[in-house]
This record gives structure tokens, sequence and C-alpha cells, in this order.
């Protein structure tokens, strides 16, 4: 049925709509000048752009701390269909405040 491949794929589609309907979005844009490099062009699209993978990048790793605690605390050696599921449901909790 569903593999931790699939899961995965479900978690990335996650972030990414939490990088556009985030309440942190904003919040990262008006900090552009700290982490946009000199030589990137600095029109309002390449800012957006670089604000959204923040934003993912930032909910795929924070969310992977929930199941990797998960693994820790089971004993588990490898990831496995739970800790996945573990990963992509704290994935969706951080994007629910963006959705609501």
């Amino acid at each position: 049925m569903f593999n931790p491949q699939t899961i995965f794929i479900a978690m990335l589609g996650v972030t990414l709509v939490n990088g556009f309907v985030s309440p942190i979005v904003p919040l990262v844009f008006v900090w552009s000048p700290v982490w946009l490099p000199e030589f990137a062009p600095q029109t309002p699209i390449v800012i957006l752009y670089g604000t959204s993978l923040i934003v993912s990048v930032s909910t795929l790793i924070l969310s992977g701390v929930p199941a990797a605690l998960f693994e820790r605390l089971t004993g588990r050696r490898e990831s496995d269909m739970s800790s996945m599921l573990v990963w992509l449901g704290a994935a969706f909790l951080l994007t629910l405040p963006g959705l609501i």
C-alpha cells in the first residue's frame, strides 16, 4: 500500500505548502537583507522564493525531531513506516497554523 518513500514524498509536499502559507513567511521576508547574498538579485520574486525555501527546509528539519525522538525511544535502528508517519504528522502540525 504505502511505503516509506511515498510517505517521504508526501512530507516534502506538506513542507512545500508550509513554505507558502506559514505565518512565519512575512518575518523571514523582512529579514532578507540578513540571509540574501549580495550577488543575488534583490527582486521581490527572488526574495519570496528564497523565503519559501527557507521556511520549507526549516519545517522539514524541525518535523524530523519528533521522529528521531520516537526512533530513539523505541530502540529502532532504521526508519520504518511508523517513524515516517510520525515525521509526516509533525510536518502537518507545523503546517496547520498556515492552513487555518
